[in-house]
């Protein structure tokens, strides 16, 4: 009995070795499917397998069945090491910052290596940088809604205490306890998009603020950070509304007028996340019910 208790429930380390081997199946899954939707986009001979990239083939001369251990086995390290990020405040400052910076190089790598094995390795110097940035952006928002679920769980310790007053008020319309996330969202829409077109000046296609940004950034951005939110104060629908509205004085500053799609953009996959994220919140007090 004690056995199969330790199955339902079981140590923090066995948790964490099951998630990190989750998410590296899981990867296993997905970055053969995306190489298939990358060989679509392509002509494509018959006789080559359409889960390895051809240009991939014809620069290492590899057989495909060798670039396709090589793309499956990144892609288990990449999700493992993913898996296996720790909560980023245990320990003392210095420890914390080393650990991130080692896990960091290590991803940052294994990221490196799946995209190169996936025929997405760029041909200039500009474009590693604009993969690596997509990998770091991701990483940065990742780190920082953990660091504020920490210091939600930290608060609730010492209310629990007595030693902080209770929560705010929640409700559909709460503002107040979405401060640190407003923040965020303010910084990443509005201090972003200058950013970017600073580093892509001279181009004459600008790729990170015509692509990256509205169509990967910035969705990607209002879903975690929404879902984060929904899982901690429950439905805030002011914050998709403020996500939208963070797009604008951009839209017209930098785009023009064809760019109004990322008001709903931002707002729909804020309003997706939060909605997400309140489910969550509503199935683990349930759970804590029963």
């Amino acid at each position: 009995m004690k056995r199969v208790k330790e199955l339902y429930e079981p140590s923090l380390l066995r948790r964490q070795l099951l998630w990190a081997a989750v998410c590296g199946l899981a990867a296993m899954v997905l970055v053969p499917l995306a190489v298939v939707w990358l060989n679509s986009l392509s002509v494509m001979p018959w006789h080559t397998a359409a889960i390895v990239r051809q240009a991939v083939l014809d620069d290492t001369g590899w057989p495909w069945q060798a670039v396709l251990a090589l793309e499956l086995g990144l892609a288990f390290a990449f999700g493992a090491s993913v898996g296996l990020a720790v909560p980023p405040m245990e320990g003392t400052a210095a420890a914390v910052a080393l650990r991130t910076a080692a896990h960091l190089l290590i991803s940052s790598a294994l990221y490196l290596g799946l995209c190169a094995v996936c025929g997405l390795w760029p041909a200039v110097w500009q474009g590693l940088l604009a993969l690596l940035g997509l990998y770091w952006f991701a990483y940065a928002v990742v780190w920082l809604l953990r660091y504020l679920s920490w210091r939600a769980e930290l608060q609730r310790i010492r209310q629990g205490l007595g030693l902080a007053p209770g929560p705010a008020a929640g409700g559909p319309l709460q503002l107040r306890p979405l401060r640190s996330h407003l923040l965020l969202a303010a910084a990443v829409e509005l201090g972003l998009p200058p950013l970017l077109r600073l580093v892509e000046s001279g181009s004459d296609i600008p790729v990170l603020t015509g692509i990256f940004y509205p169509f990967l950034m910035l969705p990607f951005f209002c879903f975690i950070t929404g879902c984060s939110a929904g899982r901690r104060f429950g439905p805030a629908l002011l914050y998709p509304v403020a996500c939208g509205l963070l797009t604008l004085p951009w839209v017209f500053l930098l785009y023009n007028s064809s760019a109004l799609f990322q008001i709903w953009a931002a707002a729909l996959f804020a309003l997706a996340g939060n909605l997400l994220g309140a489910l969550l919140r509503w199935r683990k007090g349930r759970g804590h019910e029963a």
